[in-house]
Protein backbone atom coordinates (compact mmCIF):
# COMPACT_ATOMS: atom_id res chain seq x y z
CA UNK A 1 0.00 0.00 0.00
CA UNK A 2 1.30 3.84 -1.41
CA UNK A 3 0.62 6.46 0.99
CA UNK A 4 0.93 10.27 -0.59
CA UNK A 5 0.46 12.86 1.74
CA UNK A 6 0.18 16.01 -0.30
CA UNK A 7 1.10 18.78 2.03
CA UNK A 8 0.73 22.49 0.48
CA UNK A 9 1.63 25.58 2.56
CA UNK A 10 0.10 28.41 0.82
CA UNK A 11 0.22 31.67 2.73
CA UNK A 12 -2.31 34.24 3.34
CA UNK A 13 -0.80 36.50 0.92
CA UNK A 14 -0.83 33.90 -1.65
CA UNK A 15 2.72 31.77 -1.05
CA UNK A 16 2.22 28.39 -2.45
CA UNK A 17 5.29 25.87 -1.17
CA UNK A 18 8.57 26.70 -0.26
CA UNK A 19 9.75 26.96 -3.68
CA UNK A 20 7.62 29.67 -4.60
CA UNK A 21 7.03 31.81 -1.40
CA UNK A 22 5.58 35.29 -2.81
CA UNK A 23 4.49 37.72 -0.05
CA UNK A 24 2.86 41.57 -0.74
CA UNK A 25 4.80 44.09 -2.22
CA UNK A 26 3.72 47.65 -2.07
CA UNK A 27 5.03 50.80 -3.23
CA UNK A 28 4.27 54.03 -1.35
CA UNK A 29 5.44 57.50 -3.76
CA UNK A 30 5.35 59.88 -0.23
CA UNK A 31 6.00 63.57 -1.65
CA UNK A 32 6.31 66.24 0.27
CA UNK A 33 3.96 68.66 0.37
CA UNK A 34 6.07 71.75 1.42
CA UNK A 35 7.85 72.09 -1.41
CA UNK A 36 9.65 74.83 -0.68
CA UNK A 37 11.18 75.88 2.40
CA UNK A 38 12.76 78.87 1.75
CA UNK A 39 10.01 80.78 0.02
CA UNK A 40 7.17 78.14 0.03
CA UNK A 41 4.71 80.66 -1.74
CA UNK A 42 6.74 80.34 -4.80
CA UNK A 43 5.49 76.83 -5.79
CA UNK A 44 2.38 75.34 -5.56
CA UNK A 45 1.88 72.34 -3.66
CA UNK A 46 2.69 68.54 -5.94
CA UNK A 47 4.35 70.82 -8.94
CA UNK A 48 7.43 68.32 -8.23
CA UNK A 49 6.27 64.57 -7.72
CA UNK A 50 7.39 61.05 -8.36
CA UNK A 51 6.48 59.11 -11.49
CA UNK A 52 6.38 55.85 -11.51
CA UNK A 53 5.85 52.53 -13.75
CA UNK A 54 4.71 50.28 -11.49
CA UNK A 55 2.77 46.56 -11.34
CA UNK A 56 2.00 45.11 -8.21
CA UNK A 57 3.71 41.39 -8.11
CA UNK A 58 4.20 38.32 -5.66
CA UNK A 59 7.89 37.95 -4.17
CA UNK A 60 9.21 34.86 -5.89
CA UNK A 61 13.05 33.93 -5.82
CA UNK A 62 14.93 34.34 -8.82
CA UNK A 63 12.48 36.92 -10.37
CA UNK A 64 12.28 40.02 -11.35
CA UNK A 65 9.50 43.21 -12.19
CA UNK A 66 9.78 46.45 -13.77
CA UNK A 67 9.82 49.34 -11.21
CA UNK A 68 11.01 52.98 -12.88
CA UNK A 69 10.79 55.50 -10.88
CA UNK A 70 11.51 59.18 -11.85
CA UNK A 71 11.03 62.99 -10.27
CA UNK A 72 9.12 65.21 -12.53
CA UNK A 73 8.87 69.35 -12.21
CA UNK A 74 5.66 70.96 -13.43
CA UNK A 75 5.96 74.31 -11.74
CA UNK A 76 7.21 77.09 -13.49
CA UNK A 77 10.86 77.49 -11.78
CA UNK A 78 13.64 75.20 -11.61
CA UNK A 79 14.22 72.66 -8.62
CA UNK A 80 16.78 70.62 -7.04
CA UNK A 81 15.49 67.03 -6.01
CA UNK A 82 16.77 64.09 -3.92
CA UNK A 83 15.31 61.04 -3.11
CA UNK A 84 15.40 58.18 -0.01
CA UNK A 85 13.43 55.54 1.41
CA UNK A 86 11.59 54.26 4.54
CA UNK A 87 10.76 50.64 4.73
CA UNK A 88 8.31 48.93 6.99
CA UNK A 89 8.62 44.69 6.81
CA UNK A 90 6.33 42.68 8.15
CA UNK A 91 7.47 39.06 9.22
CA UNK A 92 6.15 36.08 10.85
CA UNK A 93 8.02 35.80 14.27
CA UNK A 94 9.09 32.35 13.83
CA UNK A 95 10.71 33.38 10.17
CA UNK A 96 9.06 30.35 8.79
CA UNK A 97 8.81 27.44 11.22
CA UNK A 98 5.69 25.67 11.31
CA UNK A 99 4.82 24.28 14.52
CA UNK A 100 1.66 21.30 14.75
CA UNK A 101 -0.64 21.95 17.72
CA UNK A 102 -3.70 19.80 18.57
CA UNK A 103 -6.74 21.64 18.10
CA UNK A 104 -7.62 23.42 14.66
CA UNK A 105 -6.72 27.08 14.28
CA UNK A 106 -10.05 29.16 15.22
CA UNK A 107 -10.07 33.05 15.53
CA UNK A 108 -9.39 34.97 18.25
CA UNK A 109 -12.39 37.16 19.99
CA UNK A 110 -9.93 40.02 20.24
CA UNK A 111 -7.45 39.07 17.04
CA UNK A 112 -4.07 40.34 18.15
CA UNK A 113 -1.82 39.73 15.17
CA UNK A 114 1.41 40.53 16.98
CA UNK A 115 1.27 37.46 19.14
CA UNK A 116 -1.73 35.02 17.35
CA UNK A 117 -0.92 32.06 15.59
CA UNK A 118 -1.44 32.76 12.58
CA UNK A 119 -2.96 29.06 10.34
CA UNK A 120 -0.53 27.60 7.58
CA UNK A 121 -2.54 28.10 4.59
CA UNK A 122 -3.54 25.29 1.98
CA UNK A 123 -5.22 24.74 -1.02
CA UNK A 124 -8.26 22.77 0.05
CA UNK A 125 -10.07 25.23 -2.56
CA UNK A 126 -9.08 22.59 -5.35
CA UNK A 127 -10.71 19.70 -3.80
CA UNK A 128 -13.73 20.68 -2.36
CA UNK A 129 -14.07 22.82 -5.16
CA UNK A 130 -14.40 19.50 -7.39
CA UNK A 131 -11.34 20.55 -9.58
CA UNK A 132 -9.28 17.54 -8.45
CA UNK A 133 -9.68 14.15 -9.01
CA UNK A 134 -10.05 13.34 -5.11
CA UNK A 135 -13.18 11.79 -3.82
CA UNK A 136 -14.48 13.29 -0.83
CA UNK A 137 -14.37 10.11 1.98
CA UNK A 138 -14.84 12.57 5.31
CA UNK A 139 -17.68 11.14 5.88
CA UNK A 140 -15.78 7.29 5.76
CA UNK A 141 -12.86 8.14 8.01
CA UNK A 142 -12.93 7.25 11.83
CA UNK A 143 -10.19 8.03 14.26
CA UNK A 144 -8.54 5.85 16.78
CA UNK A 145 -11.22 5.53 18.62
CA UNK A 146 -13.57 5.00 16.08
CA UNK A 147 -15.54 8.22 16.36
CA UNK A 148 -16.53 10.65 13.67
CA UNK A 149 -13.60 13.22 12.61
CA UNK A 150 -13.69 16.67 14.52
CA UNK A 151 -15.92 19.47 12.74
CA UNK A 152 -13.79 21.10 10.14
CA UNK A 153 -11.59 18.14 8.74
CA UNK A 154 -11.65 17.28 5.71
CA UNK A 155 -10.11 14.23 3.70
CA UNK A 156 -9.96 13.76 -0.08
CA UNK A 157 -8.90 10.70 -1.69
CA UNK A 158 -8.21 8.64 -4.85
CA UNK A 159 -6.86 5.12 -5.32
CA UNK A 160 -7.82 1.48 -6.75
CA UNK A 161 -7.28 -2.31 -6.46
CA UNK A 162 -5.45 -4.48 -8.86
CA UNK A 163 -4.79 -7.81 -8.77
CA UNK A 164 -0.89 -8.71 -9.14
CA UNK A 165 -1.00 -11.59 -12.07
CA UNK A 166 1.60 -13.79 -10.38
CA UNK A 167 0.29 -14.39 -6.66
CA UNK A 168 -3.29 -13.14 -7.39
CA UNK A 169 -2.99 -10.63 -4.53
CA UNK A 170 -5.15 -7.48 -4.47
CA UNK A 171 -2.63 -4.82 -4.49
CA UNK A 172 -4.35 -1.10 -3.05
CA UNK A 173 -2.98 2.05 -4.03
CA UNK A 174 -4.30 5.05 -2.83
CA UNK A 175 -3.36 9.36 -1.77
CA UNK A 176 -4.80 11.15 0.37
CA UNK A 177 -5.09 14.89 1.26
CA UNK A 178 -6.24 16.14 4.66
CA UNK A 179 -7.18 19.35 5.71
CA UNK A 180 -9.22 21.40 8.21
CA UNK A 181 -11.69 24.53 7.35
CA UNK A 182 -11.35 26.90 9.95
CA UNK A 183 -13.37 29.70 8.35
CA UNK A 184 -15.70 29.36 5.11
CA UNK A 185 -13.25 28.55 2.14
CA UNK A 186 -10.06 29.09 4.43
CA UNK A 187 -7.97 26.12 5.36
CA UNK A 188 -5.42 25.01 7.04
CA UNK A 189 -3.24 22.10 6.95
CA UNK A 190 -2.65 19.74 8.72
CA UNK A 191 -0.22 16.35 9.60
CA UNK A 192 -1.93 13.10 9.53
CA UNK A 193 -1.98 9.21 9.38
CA UNK A 194 -4.99 8.03 7.26
CA UNK A 195 -4.78 4.26 6.11
CA UNK A 196 -7.92 2.01 4.34
CA UNK A 197 -9.13 0.09 7.28
CA UNK A 198 -11.16 -2.16 4.72
CA UNK A 199 -14.32 -2.15 1.86
CA UNK A 200 -11.01 -2.03 -0.80
CA UNK A 201 -11.45 -5.10 -2.71
CA UNK A 202 -11.04 -5.24 -6.77
CA UNK A 203 -12.95 -2.53 -8.76
CA UNK A 204 -14.24 -1.07 -5.78
CA UNK A 205 -14.57 2.61 -5.46
CA UNK A 206 -12.20 5.18 -3.20
CA UNK A 207 -15.36 6.95 -1.59
CA UNK A 208 -16.90 3.34 -0.15
CA UNK A 209 -13.86 2.44 1.15
CA UNK A 210 -13.14 3.00 5.05
CA UNK A 211 -10.39 4.81 6.85
CA UNK A 212 -9.05 5.59 9.76
CA UNK A 213 -6.90 8.68 10.89
CA UNK A 214 -4.45 7.97 13.76
CA UNK A 215 -2.78 10.94 13.60
CA UNK A 216 -4.12 14.59 13.63
CA UNK A 217 -1.82 17.86 14.21
CA UNK A 218 -2.81 21.51 12.95
CA UNK A 219 -0.04 23.53 11.35
CA UNK A 220 0.54 26.92 12.48
CA UNK A 221 3.26 29.53 12.56
CA UNK A 222 3.55 30.39 15.86
CA UNK A 223 3.27 33.75 17.49
CA UNK A 224 1.89 36.01 15.43
CA UNK A 225 4.00 38.80 13.14
CA UNK A 226 7.08 41.43 13.70
CA UNK A 227 7.56 44.41 11.89
CA UNK A 228 10.71 45.86 11.18
CA UNK A 229 10.99 49.65 10.02
CA UNK A 230 13.71 51.60 8.59
CA UNK A 231 14.38 55.09 7.88
CA UNK A 232 17.23 55.85 5.53
CA UNK A 233 17.44 59.61 5.93
CA UNK A 234 16.43 62.28 7.84
CA UNK A 235 13.10 64.47 6.47
CA UNK A 236 13.62 68.27 6.09
CA UNK A 237 9.78 68.81 5.67
CA UNK A 238 6.97 68.28 7.90
CA UNK A 239 5.76 64.59 8.17
CA UNK A 240 2.23 63.36 7.80
CA UNK A 241 1.51 63.43 11.76
CA UNK A 242 3.39 64.62 14.73
CA UNK A 243 5.22 61.37 15.52
CA UNK A 244 6.67 60.95 11.67
CA UNK A 245 7.64 64.75 12.29
CA UNK A 246 9.00 64.15 15.57
CA UNK A 247 11.21 61.16 14.27
CA UNK A 248 12.14 63.23 11.17
CA UNK A 249 9.99 60.64 8.95
CA UNK A 250 7.69 60.95 6.16
CA UNK A 251 5.22 58.26 6.69
CA UNK A 252 6.47 56.38 9.71
CA UNK A 253 4.35 57.10 12.23
CA UNK A 254 1.79 58.16 11.00
CA UNK A 255 -1.47 56.41 9.43
CA UNK A 256 -3.80 57.15 6.39
CA UNK A 257 -4.04 56.44 2.97
CA UNK A 258 -1.10 57.59 -0.70
CA UNK A 259 -2.17 56.42 -3.77
CA UNK A 260 -4.92 54.37 -2.91
CA UNK A 261 -2.92 52.66 -0.29
CA UNK A 262 -3.92 52.52 2.92
CA UNK A 263 -1.60 52.12 5.55
CA UNK A 264 -0.72 52.91 9.22
CA UNK A 265 2.75 53.04 10.17
CA UNK A 266 2.01 53.91 13.53
CA UNK A 267 3.62 52.71 16.76
CA UNK A 268 0.97 51.12 18.28
CA UNK A 269 0.04 49.34 15.49
CA UNK A 270 3.55 48.09 14.22
CA UNK A 271 3.84 47.10 18.03
CA UNK A 272 6.89 49.25 18.79
CA UNK A 273 7.36 51.45 21.63
CA UNK A 274 8.58 53.42 19.64
CA UNK A 275 9.53 54.85 15.97
CA UNK A 276 12.97 53.74 15.48
CA UNK A 277 15.48 56.65 14.37
CA UNK A 278 17.27 57.14 10.97
CA UNK A 279 19.36 54.57 10.28
CA UNK A 280 21.44 55.64 7.21
CA UNK A 281 22.91 53.14 4.39
CA UNK A 282 26.57 52.93 4.92
CA UNK A 283 26.77 48.75 3.74
CA UNK A 284 28.64 48.57 0.37
CA UNK A 285 26.12 46.04 -0.92
CA UNK A 286 23.00 48.85 -0.51
CA UNK A 287 24.73 51.48 -2.42
CA UNK A 288 24.78 51.81 -6.23
CA UNK A 289 28.12 53.18 -7.58
CA UNK A 290 27.34 52.41 -11.31
CA UNK A 291 24.58 52.11 -14.44
CA UNK A 292 22.18 49.33 -12.93
CA UNK A 293 23.92 48.45 -9.75
CA UNK A 294 21.68 45.85 -8.15
CA UNK A 295 21.74 46.51 -4.63
CA UNK A 296 19.84 45.73 -1.39
CA UNK A 297 17.58 47.16 1.31
CA UNK A 298 18.09 47.62 4.90
CA UNK A 299 14.67 46.03 6.36
CA UNK A 300 15.18 42.28 4.77
CA UNK A 301 18.88 42.40 6.02
CA UNK A 302 18.55 43.33 9.19
CA UNK A 303 15.34 40.80 10.19
CA UNK A 304 16.20 38.56 8.68
CA UNK A 305 19.45 38.23 8.07
CA UNK A 306 18.97 38.20 4.21
CA UNK A 307 19.24 40.13 1.23
CA UNK A 308 16.41 39.04 -0.72
CA UNK A 309 14.99 42.35 -2.00
CA UNK A 310 17.10 43.80 -4.59
CA UNK A 311 16.99 47.14 -6.41
CA UNK A 312 18.14 47.52 -9.74
CA UNK A 313 19.31 50.78 -10.02
CA UNK A 314 18.86 53.29 -13.51
CA UNK A 315 21.65 53.97 -15.65
CA UNK A 316 22.55 57.51 -14.69
CA UNK A 317 24.41 56.51 -11.57
CA UNK A 318 27.22 58.43 -10.41
CA UNK A 319 29.61 59.26 -7.20
CA UNK A 320 30.86 61.67 -5.57
CA UNK A 321 34.48 61.42 -6.59
CA UNK A 322 33.32 61.92 -10.11
CA UNK A 323 30.26 64.36 -10.41
CA UNK A 324 28.55 65.18 -13.43
CA UNK A 325 25.69 66.66 -14.52
CA UNK A 326 22.55 64.94 -14.49
CA UNK A 327 23.77 61.73 -12.41
CA UNK A 328 21.83 60.29 -9.10
CA UNK A 329 24.55 60.49 -6.48
CA UNK A 330 23.81 58.79 -3.05
CA UNK A 331 25.34 60.42 -0.34
CA UNK A 332 26.55 58.14 2.89
CA UNK A 333 26.16 60.68 5.45
CA UNK A 334 22.62 61.44 5.80
CA UNK A 335 21.26 58.74 3.35
CA UNK A 336 19.68 60.83 0.45
CA UNK A 337 19.89 60.17 -3.53
CA UNK A 338 20.48 63.87 -4.88
CA UNK A 339 20.05 64.66 -8.54
CA UNK A 340 23.07 66.49 -9.45
CA UNK A 341 21.96 69.32 -11.73
CA UNK A 342 18.64 71.69 -11.60
CA UNK A 343 15.60 69.88 -12.59
CA UNK A 344 13.79 72.99 -14.64
CA UNK A 345 10.07 73.39 -15.34
CA UNK A 346 8.34 70.41 -17.46
CA UNK A 347 11.09 68.04 -16.94
CA UNK A 348 12.19 64.75 -15.46
CA UNK A 349 14.88 63.09 -13.91
CA UNK A 350 16.73 60.20 -15.93
CA UNK A 351 15.13 57.15 -13.79
CA UNK A 352 16.35 56.26 -9.94
CA UNK A 353 15.14 52.88 -9.66
CA UNK A 354 14.77 50.73 -12.81
CA UNK A 355 13.87 46.75 -11.54
CA UNK A 356 12.86 45.29 -8.39
CA UNK A 357 14.47 41.91 -7.80
CA UNK A 358 13.73 38.96 -5.54
CA UNK A 359 17.05 37.26 -5.32
CA UNK A 360 17.60 33.17 -4.85
CA UNK A 361 18.57 33.83 -1.18
CA UNK A 362 14.81 34.13 -0.89
CA UNK A 363 13.34 31.57 1.12
CA UNK A 364 11.07 30.17 4.36
CA UNK A 365 11.68 33.45 6.30
CA UNK A 366 9.99 35.58 3.85
CA UNK A 367 6.50 33.37 4.28
CA UNK A 368 3.72 35.63 4.80
CA UNK A 369 6.13 38.40 4.33
CA UNK A 370 4.72 41.40 3.44
CA UNK A 371 7.37 44.34 2.39
CA UNK A 372 6.47 48.10 2.03
CA UNK A 373 9.49 50.60 0.21
CA UNK A 374 8.19 54.04 0.46
CA UNK A 375 9.80 56.16 -1.73
CA UNK A 376 9.86 59.96 -0.04
CA UNK A 377 11.03 62.51 -2.42
CA UNK A 378 11.98 66.37 -1.53
CA UNK A 379 12.85 69.57 -3.45
CA UNK A 380 13.98 73.09 -2.75
CA UNK A 381 14.35 75.92 -5.40
CA UNK A 382 17.31 75.85 -7.40
CA UNK A 383 18.80 78.43 -5.21
CA UNK A 384 22.39 78.44 -3.01
CA UNK A 385 20.30 79.79 -0.15
CA UNK A 386 17.71 77.07 -0.35
CA UNK A 387 20.71 74.37 -0.66
CA UNK A 388 22.62 75.97 3.07
CA UNK A 389 19.99 77.58 5.08
CA UNK A 390 18.21 75.93 7.87
CA UNK A 391 14.93 75.82 6.56
CA UNK A 392 16.16 74.46 3.37
CA UNK A 393 18.61 71.25 3.36
CA UNK A 394 20.89 72.64 5.36
CA UNK A 395 24.11 70.98 3.67
CA UNK A 396 26.67 72.57 5.67
CA UNK A 397 29.22 69.01 5.62
CA UNK A 398 32.92 69.63 6.67
CA UNK A 399 35.45 70.48 3.90
CA UNK A 400 35.85 66.92 2.17
CA UNK A 401 32.58 65.43 3.54
CA UNK A 402 30.70 64.12 0.76
CA UNK A 403 28.19 67.07 1.83
CA UNK A 404 29.77 69.21 1.04
CA UNK A 405 30.99 67.95 -2.11
CA UNK A 406 27.71 67.56 -3.38
CA UNK A 407 26.36 70.95 -1.83
CA UNK A 408 29.30 72.21 -3.83
CA UNK A 409 28.35 71.15 -6.90
CA UNK A 410 24.86 72.16 -6.39
CA UNK A 411 26.05 75.32 -5.97
CA UNK A 412 27.51 76.06 -9.33
CA UNK A 413 24.72 75.13 -11.28
CA UNK A 414 22.07 77.10 -8.46
CA UNK A 415 20.26 80.52 -9.87
CA UNK A 416 21.73 83.35 -9.22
Amino acid sequence: MKKNKKKKLVAASGLALLAFLAGTFAWINSQDQKINRVSASAFKDDSVSVEENWSPVDIIPGTETTKEVTVKNTGSGPVFVRISYEEVLKHLKGKGDVTNRDTGWTASATPNPLADDVPVGYDGAKYVNGTSNYKDVTSKVKDAQGAALPAGVKVYAKGSVTKNPVTNSEVTTFNYSAFFEYATGKYQAMETDVSVSGGNSENSLVENWDFVMSKAKYSVYSGGYKYVVTNWAASSLEGASEEATKVKASLLGSAGKKYDIEYDYTKAALGLSEIPAVTVATAADQIPVANSDRKGVQADKAALDVSGINIEYGTEIGTTKDLKNDKWVYNNEDGYFYFSSPLNSGESTPQLLKKLVFTNEIGKEYTNATYDLIVKMESIQATKEALSDSTGWNLNGADGSETKKIATYLDGQAVS
